[in-house]
């Protein structure tokens, strides 16, 4: 199942697959790792920040005029009392050059631009494990969490302005520290 998201409009410009190197900072794009044994790395490391990964669908991004193909990224993380909170990472590989003259082929080319993704995710993954050990109160999982009410990650509601005076306090109002749960009827 292919899917389309709407991405924010502060997306940023990205190379072409083609075009990346080593020495400009990219790393993976030679990597020689399967797409499952990379997708299986990616559980593993978002297991480690206390997610569980329910699943990974394969789709496409239009993000300015390139076409990306992407995953989304499905995971929960359980709170103390059982209870399962839904998050999501839409991943985006970078754009591959649609060309005739270039001598492997674009489906090869789109494959690898998977690959270097999952594995740049999976390096990324690994990083916020440290910060996460490093900075008391981090949670590395908590941009991908998903807002019920509009089904966006927190990233997507800060992005969009949506809510920011729900995400962050006003500053005119003593702030509360405490827990809560809701109940249903």
């Amino acid at each position: 199942m292919d899917f389309i998201p709407d991405q924010p409009s502060q997306s940023k410009d990205v190379p072409y697959f083609d075009n990346v190197t080593s020495e400009g900072g990219w790393q993976g794009h030679s990597t020689s790792k399967s797409i499952e044994t990379l997708k299986a790395e990616v559980v593993a490391a978002i297991g480690r920040l206390g997610g569980i990964v329910t699943g990974f669908q394969q789709g496409r991004f239009t993000i300015g005029a390139k076409t990306r193909d992407g995953f989304r990224i499905h995971y929960a993380i359980e709170r103390p009392n059982g209870v399962m909170i839904p998050g999501r990472m839409d991943v985006a590989a970078l754009p591959v050059k649609d060309d005739y003259r270039l001598k492997r082929s674009y489906d090869s080319r789109r494959q690898k631009s998977l690959k270097m993704a999952l594995y740049m995710l999976r390096q990324a993954l690994n990083g916020t494990w440290f910060l996460q050990q490093l900075s008391p109160g981090y949670s590395a999982l908590m941009p991908w969490m998903l807002d019920q009410s509009s089904k966006k990650t927190i990233t997507q509601l800060w992005s969009d302005h949506l809510t920011i005076g729900n995400l962050l306090p006003s500053g005119d109002d003593d702030i509360l520290d405490g827990e809560f749960e809701e109940l249903h009827t």
